[in-house]
């Protein structure tokens, strides 16, 4: 009963807090009545005109949406996913048929296909009407919800890129409606599909959790590239509130995982060994495809920029430091690191000239009051040094030369 209570005053608090929730209606043609939503708008939402933002669509306004507004808020704070439009959909006293299904076969009751039209053909428009949406868009239930969304998989081209299904309530021919959408043709559709599921052994029966690992095994089997699964057994959960609060945030790590920064684990797994040309190009096409994804129309991370420098800098005698350089420059056309690549680069080629050049107009971007200003300054003053050198042997080789010339008309 604590925990009960915790849980509620913690879904209370995120709801207290959030930017902005404002409830909205639909007289709805396919379900004969006015049916209610929550609708949660991020922050700076209208301060930011240009920015389109994933919807996602949570069955229910209460407890769960709570959850998710809670968890979106946390990750786009944190900068570990794009901020989100949420929309709960009221139905406290219709839940039952809302996600209802023939138990001899699993297909939708004719009031719950009624409510998939009413999502498909009417609220989801409405939003896209109304909102700034992005292309990309998400779908969650808990239970018998979670079932039933798994049937907007059907269509030829799924409407929602993700499918997050709390502790599902698969009924007992499950299996073979989800094997009759003939998943495998997602891979030949140019998008990207995430299903994350959730349960735990210890708080469903056997017969439910057989039949979601059966599923989980099943749907995991397909080899496309662009369908993400992940069937999560949570073995230690002490209770069906922890599995369902523990969710969001599994999913959202997996859902967005492109979104976030590069991370220990990608830059090993995939960035590390690449090419100084292959680790650019790499970078680049991670913030195009997060912007077809999501509709974020985001600059690519500093942070992500240090973690190819390396690679950049130390593979190929840093030949690609031009590269990266200008690539910079495009980005951040105001900060110095642009110019500080391709200064390095022209160092490194003991081209110094153009060296100092660069080294300067890097220094000319920084802010005097940086404490790194005086470190570098070094810079300049190093290829400064080096090119008095330079001029300096080029002074001495020409006299070489020519004591060589008088010993051989000596000698003639």
């Amino acid at each position: 009963m604590k925990y009960l209570s915790f849980v509620f005053a913690f879904c209370i608090s995120l709801s207290s807090f959030s930017q902005k929730v404002i409830t909205k209606s639909i007289d709805s043609k396919e379900l004969k009545q006015k049916r209610n939503f929550k609708i949660y708008l991020p922050k700076n939402y209208k301060k930011d005109l240009t920015t389109n933002y994933p919807l996602a669509i949570v069955l229910g306004d209460q407890y769960l949406f709570d959850l998710y507004v809670g968890n979106a808020k946390l990750f786009a704070n944190l900068d570990k996913a794009p901020r989100q439009i949420i929309v709960g959909i009221e139905m406290e006293k219709t839940y039952v048929k809302d996600v209802s299904i023939v138990a001899a076969n699993n297909m939708l009751t004719s009031r719950s296909s009624h409510f998939y039209n009413f999502i498909k053909y009417e609220l989801i428009p409405y939003m896209e009407a109304n909102f700034r949406t992005s292309p990309f868009m998400s779908i969650t239930g808990e239970g018998k919800g979670a079932n039933f969304l798994t049937h907007f998989l059907k269509e030829p081209e799924p409407i929602f890129n993700a499918y997050i299904c709390a502790t599902p309530e698969f009924a007992k021919y499950s299996s073979q409606i989800i094997n009759s959408y003939k998943l495998d043709r997602l891979g030949k559709i140019d998008n990207t599909y995430y299903i994350y599921a959730s349960n735990s052994k210890n708080q469903t029966i056997e017969e439910l959790y057989d039949r979601y690992s059966e599923i989980g095994t099943f749907l995991s089997s397909f080899n496309a590239e662009n369908f993400h699964v992940n069937f999560d057994k949570f073995e230690k959960s002490p209770s069906f509130l922890s599995t369902i609060s523990e969710t969001i945030p599994r999913a959202f790590t997996d859902i967005f995982s492109l979104y976030s920064k590069i991370s220990k684990g990608e830059y090993e797994k995939t960035v590390k060994n690449l090419a100084p040309l292959e680790a650019i190009k790499y970078l680049e096409k991670k913030y195009l495809d997060i912007q077809y994804l999501y509709g974020a129309n985001l600059n690519v991370r500093l942070d992500d920029i240090y973690a190819i420098e390396g690679i950049v800098m130390d593979k190929m005698n840093g030949d690609y430091l031009r590269v990266l350089g200008d690539f910079v420059m495009i980005k951040y056309p105001d900060l110095h690191l642009g110019d500080y690549y391709v200064g390095k680069f022209h160092e490194l080629g003991k081209d110094y000239e153009k060296a100092d050049f660069y080294y300067k107009a890097a220094y000319g971007k920084m802010n005097p009051s940086d404490p790194n200003t005086d470190a570098f300054y070094e810079n300049i003053k190093r290829v400064n040094d080096l090119m008095e050198v330079q001029k300096s042997n080029e002074e001495i080789l020409p006299e070489e030369d020519n004591e060589e010339e008088e010993k051989e008309e000596d000698k003639q």
